[in-house]
């Protein structure tokens, strides 16, 4: 080969060689084109909105009572749990006892963002749901937590409807009214009273007259005006008081769901004439009528209460006591609205407010860390379920939150505390009006008379201050000359439209 022909070899050695290493770093790293770039990019972007997607939402809870001292370290904890669980966070806003309804009513109206709120306690709540400031919870609950809705009874959701929409979510715990009959437990086993087979006010009188033969210087039965004995209409009468006062209700045990005045029925006055018989006999305390506060220790008294309250009755008395139900567990549309949740029309994030709540009622965890907060730093285990409270670092009211089933029990009450409440609530039996509420918009100034005429006469009645053959047909003209029966005409219509009537 000549040296002209091996230059040209050379020559088309070096061109393969170099076009060879071209076409090895064309494979490495490709020629950036606006095409190729584009198919890099939109991964990235789809991942990048993944990402952004996945970032846990904020949800604002507002409930009542004072702030927890240690709240921010119990709502960090909170969120760290919840987070991956149902893709938000927490921050949790308490408005004081004294301030929350009117609050939150105008935090609602305002239209101030929030997702959830305890609703028992806002002002004219039922008239807020009317207007639709809450969530319509009937369809997306069973949708988005089904485990919630199958947890919580169907009498529960009825006694949470307006208008025949789920306005809130009901904490499922006492939710049915209980009446005791608590008693000075020492005094019990001194006089050995038979105190479990007393339930009528009938069956009360002679243990009440051996207490005052006992100690002829004390009155067996100290009540207030105010109250008188604590579930006279409810349970005493057994009558689901349709407004917030004794104006009227459905009886409990009636076959029908009739509206009645109480201050008409013969029962009811029978039992006023027993309590004007006991005051004039010194059973009960004369400043009854007038007393606003009852003293803390009190031989017998009636309360609201379920299996093992004995414990908490003993803390708040002072002393020990024992006690016996004597009417009930009974539902109605008021025991059942006493705590609940309501979601906001206005949240954005409303299916994951409703999963915040269905977690608060069946994870065991979170349930108790909102409750008690954290585990060696607020409270300590005693047992599998029992704990014992550290400190007043965190102190919440547990009865606005979520149900009481999956909670520990406080120490001295025993283990199965709550298991017993579920139990019992189990046996509840409903008021023929559950789920009626009524709307006073057509007779407001009915109502507001009639509630202020009541109000003059009630302390002297529940008291037994007055005689009430002269008092009631007194009290019963004047209210009808303020348009009682129309209020009662008015609440019938409503109840009778209300079941199909």
């Amino acid at each position: 080969m000549n040296k002209k022909m091996k230059a040209l070899a050379f020559l088309l050695v070096g061109i393969m060689s170099v076009g060879t290493m071209t076409a090895c770093s064309s494979i490495e790293k490709a020629p950036v084109s606006e095409e190729n770039q584009e198919t890099t990019q939109k991964p990235q972007e789809e991942e990048k909105e993944k990402e952004k997607k996945q970032e846990p939402v904020n949800l604002v809870w507002w409930t009542i009572g004072s702030e927890p001292k240690e709240l921010a370290a119990v709502n960090e904890k909170i969120n760290e749990y919840i987070a991956d669980k149902i893709g938000a966070t927490v921050t949790i806003k308490y408005a004081s006892w004294g301030e929350y309804g009117e609050k939150l009513s105008k935090i609602i109206q305002s239209g101030e963002s929030y997702d959830l709120a305890f609703g028992a306690s806002i002002n004219n709540y039922q008239d807020l749901a009317a207007k639709g400031y809450f969530t319509d919870l009937t369809q997306i609950i069973p949708k988005v937590a089904p485990a919630l809705w199958d947890f919580i009874p169907e009498e529960l959701w009825k006694g949470m409807t307006l208008n025949n929409q789920i306005f809130g979510v009901p904490a499922y715990k006492d939710s049915a009214q209980s009446q005791y009959w608590v008693w000075d437990k020492e005094l019990v086993e001194k006089l050995g009273i038979d105190y479990e087979n007393i339930n009528t006010l009938e069956e009360l009188e002679p243990t009440l007259k051996k207490i005052k033969e006992n100690d002829p210087s004390k009155y067996p039965l100290i009540i207030q005006g105010l109250e008188g004995i604590n579930g006279f209409m409810s349970s005493v009468n057994k009558i689901d008081l349709l407004l917030s006062n004794p104006l009227m209700g459905v009886e409990y045990e009636a076959t029908e769901a009739k509206v009645i005045s109480p201050w008409e029925q013969e029962y009811v006055m029978d039992n006023l004439r027993t309590l004007y018989k006991w005051f004039n006999e010194g059973l009960i305390n004369p400043d009854a009528a007038t007393l606003t506060e009852t003293p803390k220790y009190r031989p017998v008294f009636s309360a609201q209460g379920y299996p093992y309250a004995d414990a908490d009755w003993t803390i708040s008395s002072g002393y020990p006591v024992i006690s016996h139900m004597y009417y009930g567990p009974a539902y109605s549309t008021s025991s059942i609205q006493g705590s609940f949740i309501v979601v906001s029309e206005a949240s954005k994030y409303k299916e994951e407010a409703i999963k915040f709540i269905e977690l608060i009622n069946t994870d065991a965890y979170l349930r108790n860390l909102i409750a008690f907060g954290i585990e060696g730093q607020h409270y300590e285990k005693t047992g599998d379920n029992t704990i014992k409270v550290l400190n007043d670092g965190y102190q919440v009211p547990a009865y606005s939150q979520g149900t009481f089933f999956n909670m520990y029990a406080t120490d001295p009450a025993p283990a199965d505390k709550w298991t017993a409440l579920q139990q019992h609530m189990e046996k509840a039996f409903s008021s023929p009006a559950l789920g009626f509420t009524f709307s006073t918009d057509k007779v407001n100034n009915q109502v507001a008379a009639c509630a202020n005429i009541q109000d003059k006469y009630q302390p002297s009645l529940f008291t037994g201050s007055v005689n009430p053959d002269e008092v009631v047909p007194k009290m019963l003209d004047e209210l009808n000359k303020a348009g009682y029966q129309d209020i009662i005409a008015e609440a019938q219509a409503q109840l009778d439209a209300y079941l199909g009537k």
